[in-house]
């Protein structure tokens, strides 16, 4: 695709995430379905929406401190914010290029003037990139712009800050701007230098390979599957706390299963698992990852959920702010609104009730999130626990 056609699909891939409020993953699969882009295309679309996306409070930062008073909006915003985070993070890429590339596309859609403003603002950029790589906050930033350099929303900022403290929220920013690391769980070690570098869970591998996962030897084989370090660690606890009881082979029920990753861990691990969904479209995602990699897992429509057996094991990862997932999904932190949280934790508690109705006497509720707030964690937790306790005594 022609370079500058490009460049304004990466502009109306974060309109759509931005104004419309579309997850960048639903949007990116939107205009792939649609739309004629080859691999290489395909892979440049990612990596700027979301490292626009990533960098999005600090690229906004640099270009209002250069703007000044004449700070640009809409669709001019957006389109200087990928080229100034192309400029700065994608060091090897000529900056004349981009900024040629952007004032093209700003002169086809805003007009000559702002495309000489933009031709201004981005030669600056360019000219200090690598002051603004190593871009230190300023000991007198107020709190609005501390948000800004942290690139968090600044309601997200506020709440991390009272419950986690300013040094956490600056590591905890920090790791999120970085590159998200490609884990993958592999069925065969025999031959394991094939898959990448072991982690800490067996059968885990960091991948190193540079090309699409869905082109990946073996993938369509279903010798692999994608799940961050993180969740197949938990998939390794849990089953070795309920396997302590209940032997290896219990049952579980994951409540909240697509894309699929947890019950085919739990699967490839000898467990008998059934698996459900609500989110229709998520749920053809989780028929579609456990066909290939793990078909011995039952799937079920929520709606036959009545007629299933009490379980050894029932797993809850709740739908939640997504405020732990950040480095690897950076719309979050856009998309998400502070009013959401008590609108999530009257889910999350549905469900832990639900959930806890199909646990066997005696078996275990798992309940996890991908969230660094404590509503939605250990204080949500102490509301549930007398309301689980009240529901049935016996099953602890």
């Amino acid at each position: 695709m022609e370079r500058v056609a490009l460049r304004e699909a990466a502009l109306r891939v974060l309109t759509r995430v931005l104004s419309d409020r579309k997850t960048l993953e639903e949007t990116l699969e939107d205009f792939f379905r649609s739309g004629d882009f080859d691999p290489q295309d395909k892979a440049w679309l990612q990596e700027v929406c979301s490292g626009t996306l990533r960098y999005k409070g600090r690229l906004e930062l640099i270009i209002d401190s250069i703007a000044l008073k004449k700070k640009p909006s809409g669709g001019l915003r957006k389109t200087l914010l990928i080229g100034a985070y192309q400029i700065i993070a994608q060091e090897k890429v000529e900056p004349a290029w981009i900024v040629s590339e952007t004032v093209d596309l700003i002169k086809r859609k805003e007009g000559q003037a702002p495309a000489k403003f933009a031709n201004a603002l981005l030669r600056r950029v360019a000219d200090h990139a690598k002051e603004w790589r190593a871009m230190e906050l300023n000991p007198a930033a107020k709190e609005d712009e501390i948000a800004d350099f942290c690139s968090l929303p600044f309601w997200l900022y506020k709440r991390l800050s009272k419950s986690h403290g300013r040094d956490w929220v600056m590591a905890y920013a920090k790791a999120s701007l970085e590159r998200p690391v490609t884990w993958i769980r592999a069925k065969d070690s025999a031959d394991a230098s094939k898959w990448g570098e072991p982690g800490i869970i067996s059968q885990s591998y960091r991948t190193t390979e540079k090309c699409a996962i869905p082109e990946r030897a073996g993938f369509n084989e279903g010798q692999f599957f994608v799940q961050d370090i993180s969740g197949q660690f938990l998939v390794s606890e849990i089953c070795r706390e309920v396997a302590a009881k209940w032997g290896e082979k219990f049952t579980a029920l994951d409540l909240c299963a697509a894309p699929g990753g947890k019950s085919m861990g739990l699967a490839w691990n000898g467990v008998q698992v059934t698996a459900t969904d609500k989110d229709e479209r998520r749920f053809k995602m989780l028929r579609e990852n456990i066909k290939r990699a793990a078909p011995g897992v039952q799937i079920i429509e929520k709606k036959n959920l009545p007629g299933l057996p009490a379980q050894n094991l029932v797993w809850v990862d709740a739908p939640c702010t997504g405020t732990g997932i950040i480095r690897r999904h950076p719309d979050v932190k856009w998309l998400r609104r502070e009013e959401d949280i008590a609108k999530l934790n009257s889910v999350q508690k549905s469900l832990c009730l639900e959930g806890w109705g199909k646990v066997k006497s005696g078996g275990f509720l798992a309940y996890t999130v991908c969230s660094v707030l404590p509503e939605e964690g250990p204080l949500l937790l102490e509301k549930i626990l007398p309301m689980v306790w009240n529901l049935r005594k016996d099953r602890y």
